[in-house]
């Protein structure tokens, strides 16, 4: 690959640059750039080649895939870019600040390890990494190098999935009950794992990012349907440290395209329908209590008391026309620049590979509880 600048330590120059200019020694004629490279050209990386070219905060500058056919589809579409079939091409250029990983999930760990200790930033796509043992020495590496680890939850960006915290923690929802998402459809089908880990980090983020507790546990249960070796389909269960339970349906298999999250409060409901053109969030004035039949039956046994439900309108509110991979990407620039901690950073992505590991093992021991080992620190 040809070296794309003439100097090095760009990360360290950039922080310096950033600090100057929000302690207004820079004027608005000096702006900062992150350059960046792309390992990974499947699923992900064509839309974070985009992405990179298209924010005047970022210049893409090098993408690595092992497919030869997909750099040829780079070359023409982004000819200034350079490409190289070796990843380690991207990680020891020295004109290159941060790396985006979007590779199969097996070879997380070793690219975001490799691309800390040459002294870049790194976004890597989700899961962070198969266990929780390789998160938390992909957490020392970062620390150590000073460096952000940034995980790209894109779904924490949503402004949609926002818009549903903000709600949340405005008390407009009242106390969180419980929640339930479904990610189903017919396809894509990966080889490399199976439909809980392809499917639940999407799900587990946003269940994590909208309930204010620690996971604890979870019981999960699925079935290899298409072949003996890999779930199709997933049923997992969680619970968490103040008594919220949640549930996520996943599936490969399914006739219906269906990407839905629902919380329950005990004031009232809200809904994201990802799918919906139109209406991608509602909220519910619904709900139902126990009110005592009669004053006579006022602090008498709970057989004298009737369930009262509550049916009032439903407000679909107006929801930003932001494109969360673009907002992700906003987020891990200033985030590198500035020095920041990552809403999604290394501990958040650690409490997800927490769960879909102790959720594999649920899944191998027939559905049988299994504590998370959660993060010490929120």
């Amino acid at each position: 690959m040809a070296p794309g600048g003439p100097y090095r330590c760009r990360s360290d120059r950039n922080l310096l640059k950033y600090q100057d200019q929000r302690a207004g020694l820079l004027g608005e004629g000096a702006p900062i750039v992150l350059r960046v490279g792309l390992i990974g050209l499947g699923y992900w990386g064509p839309n974070h080649a985009r992405v990179l070219s298209e924010l005047p905060e970022t210049e893409l500058v090098a993408v690595a895939d092992v497919s030869e056919t997909a750099i040829r589809l780079v070359r023409g579409r982004y000819p200034a870019v350079d490409t190289t079939l070796d990843p380690n091409d991207v990680i020891e250029a020295p004109d290159i600040d941060a790396v985006v990983v979007a590779t199969p999930t097996s070879s997380h760990y070793s690219l975001t390890l490799a691309a800390l200790e040459a002294g870049k930033h790194v976004l890597c796509e989700k899961p962070l990494a198969t266990s929780t043992a390789e998160c938390d020495e992909l957490i020392a590496a970062a620390e150590r190098t000073g460096r952000t680890l940034f995980v790209g939850h894109t779904f924490i960006f949503n402004p949609a999935v926002r818009m549903m915290r903000e709600l949340i923690e405005a008390g407009e929802v009242g106390r969180v009950l419980y929640c339930h998402t479904a990610r189903t459809g017919l396809g894509p089908i990966r080889y490399d794992v199976n439909a809980l880990w392809d499917l639940a980090p999407h799900d587990l983020s946003i269940l994590f990012y909208l309930i204010d507790d620690e996971p604890v546990s979870t019981l999960t249960t699925g079935g290899a349907i298409l072949r003996t070796d890999r779930e199709d389909v997933v049923f997992v269960h969680l619970g968490f440290e103040e008594g919220t339970v949640a549930a996520a349906h996943l599936s490969w298999l399914d006739p219906y395209k269906v990407r839905k999250v629902t919380v329950v409060g005990d004031r009232r409901m809200i809904v994201f329908d990802d799918v919906s053109a139109d209406e991608k969030l509602k909220v519910f004035d619904r709900g139902a209590s126990y009110e005592a039949v009669s004053d006579a039956a006022r602090g008498a046994d709970f057989a004298e008391f009737k369930a009262q439900i509550r049916d009032g309108d439903i407000l679909v509110p107006k929801v930003p026309a932001t494109e969360p991979l673009k907002e992700q990407m906003l987020h891990f620039v200033e985030c590198c620049l500035s020095g920041r901690t990552p809403e999604t950073d290394g501990i958040s992505g650690r409490r997800v590979v927490a769960a879909l590991e102790a959720a594999t093992k649920s899944l191998r021991s027939g559905g049988a509880p299994v504590e998370l080992d959660v993060p010490v620190a929120r």
